[in-house]
């Protein structure tokens, strides 16, 4: 696995002496930092993480399903591992500037979420991801009450996905919903790590290792297939060229990546169906910053890809959209300013 797969913003994963090897046995017993009738102390928290992932049995997920969302499902059109991963992409904004009980629905939808992709994962990181799972379900227990309505785009996209899982397709909707996830988790050990919540916040760290050690096996695949697909050199030199001016301060890195013929290969496929490239690249940069993305190369990858099967709009529609992302403030800043200045550089050098 390459070295940036290994890393990680040091502040989000520094640890304290006495939790840095904390094993399962040492999650239980508390919730939110507190002794007594919490879920955590009703449920217990079994002690080898390997015995676990009898936990994650269908039907266990299913129930898990039904408790985080028991009202009826309108299934939405389009597809819905994009709708999954657009909405996990907005989790670390929810738990940035949303309230407790926001942020709790995030929490439990995105364990949903991440129940759903051992099912659909290639078998050598199944069980990655089944321990993932398992330790991210530790971080969703609290005593706060829950907002499901914020998270009701997640929970009903991978409620009809596990109508028909077989949409993961080529693994590229698995692909992008783990790339999403890994930022959304790593956000998840600081908002506990903020509220003291000491148990969920080695157990969300946890999560995020098994999470990066699945990482590579699921989406070096898609990405290979991808690359092999990549336009001609003066089409990347087109692409590049946009980026420079749109992103600089990310451009070379984009480009420099292993993951820049998958994401040549999406851009020209989205031309190809009647999209303007220039628009669509400009649309995946204004969804949200890449100053938090681990691998800014890949997240536009999903996102282009997202964007490129979508109905081409009309001349007019393309006119205002240009104008509404002209209009449009970029999201780095004010996610900057609301985490700890020890937090920003890193998340630069991923």
């Amino acid at each position: 696995m390459s070295a940036d797969l290994d890393v990680l913003d040091a502040a989000l994963l520094d640890k304290a002496p006495d939790e840095a090897d904390a094993g399962p046995e040492a999650l239980g017993g508390l919730v939110d930092g507190q002794e007594g009738t919490g879920i955590g102390s009703r449920c217990g928290f079994p002690a080898p993480l390997s015995t676990l992932t009898g936990d994650l049995s269908l039907p266990k997920i299913r129930q898990r399903l039904a408790d985080a969302a028991p009202e009826p499902i309108a299934v939405r059109p389009g597809d819905p591992w994009h709708r999954a991963t657009a909405a996990t992409e907005r989790i670390p904004n929810h738990l940035t500037f949303g309230d407790d009980h926001v942020t709790q629905g995030q929490l439990v939808a995105l364990g949903v979420a991440l129940d759903l992709l051992p099912v659909t994962a290639p078998s050598t990181a199944k069980a990655e991801l089944q321990q993932a799972a398992a330790a991210f379900e530790r971080a969703t227990r609290s005593r706060i009450t829950a907002d499901r309505d914020s998270a009701r785009v997640l929970r009903r996209s991978v409620q009809a996905i596990w109508r028909d899982p077989a949409t993961a397709g080529d693994g590229s909707g698995p692909a992008m919903l783990l790339d999403a996830a890994l930022t959304a988790v790593a956000f998840a050990i600081h908002w506990h790590r903020k509220h003291q919540h000491t148990q969920q916040e080695a157990a969300a760290q946890q999560a995020l290792v098994h999470l990066q050690a699945a990482y590579g096996p699921v989406t070096e695949p898609v990405l290979g297939n991808l690359a092999r697909r990549a336009p001609g050199e003066q089409t990347k030199h087109r692409y590049a060229h946009h980026l420079r001016q749109a992103i600089p301060e990310h451009a070379e890195r984009i480009v420099q990546d292993r993951a820049w013929d998958a994401l040549t290969t999406v851009l020209a496929e989205a031309e190809a169906s009647g999209h303007n490239a220039a628009t669509v690249l400009d649309q995946a940069l204004s969804q949200r910053s890449l100053d938090d993305a681990r691998h800014p190369a890949r997240a536009l990858t999903w996102r282009i890809q997202r964007l490129g099967q979508r109905h081409v709009p009309g001349p007019r529609a393309q006119a205002a959209m240009a104008r509404s992302i002209a209009l449009q403030p970029t999201a780095s800043a004010s996610t900057a300013a609301a985490l700890p200045t020890s937090q920003r550089s890193p998340a630069r050098r991923r």
